[in-house]
């Protein structure tokens, strides 16, 4: 059976770093929805409402992809329980098994050194301020999940305690990709 991993936490926590540490280890499509937000903002066409529009297109992306049966690490902060309940949903539609990982980082100096550094060595990632972490709203939880806190820790000790905590194995295995056409048919 596919998996489903929902990521969610705070800008800056590490959500992504793990996120895609995690994705090549036990070979998962990673889902990243800043991605998503990053090419929409960049367009110059910006929908009044931006998340539903990336989350939703992110959950079908996973359910296409679940039902190939790939793991999927989906990305993204996740704030409201009604974006975390519509990931349930799309594993649920796509027969996967759903685990959701909230991820801290518990040292506020270590996450808003985090946020200043993004900010410096990638300018053209739309990175909040620390005042708008700080401020941004976050529901508390309705649904089980596990915590991985990264503060003072390396990237590896955080995706070796995420593997524990979720069961996971390294060597998972994903099914061969196999071409929707043998490569001498023209698709024309």
């Amino acid at each position: 059976m596919a998996r489903l991993i929902v990521f969610s936490g705070l800008p800056g926590v590490g959500k992504s770093t793990i996120a895609a540490a995690l994705a090549k280890q036990i070979g998962a499509i990673w889902l990243r929805v800043d991605s998503l937000n990053e090419v929409i903002i960049a367009s110059g066409t910006v929908p009044p409402e931006l998340k539903i529009w990336t989350y939703g297109g992110a959950q079908a992306v996973a359910q296409d992809n679940l039902r190939l049966g790939y793991d999927v690490i989906a990305d993204c902060v996740n704030e409201w329980n009604t974006m975390r309940e519509s990931w349930q949903e799309a594993g649920t539609r796509a027969g996967a098994e759903v685990s959701f990982l909230e991820v801290e980082c518990g040292d506020r100096n270590e996450h808003r050194a985090r946020l200043d550094w993004r900010r410096t060595n990638h300018p053209h990632v739309c990175t909040p301020s620390w005042d708008e972490v700080e401020n941004r709203p976050f529901e508390r939880w309705n649904c089980p999940r596990v915590t991985v806190n990264t503060a003072g820790r390396s990237v590896a000790a955080s995706v070796a305690e995420t593997m524990d905590l979720l069961g996971l194995r390294v060597d998972k295995h994903q099914p061969d990709p196999s071409p929707l056409a043998s490569p001498n048919t023209d698709c024309a």
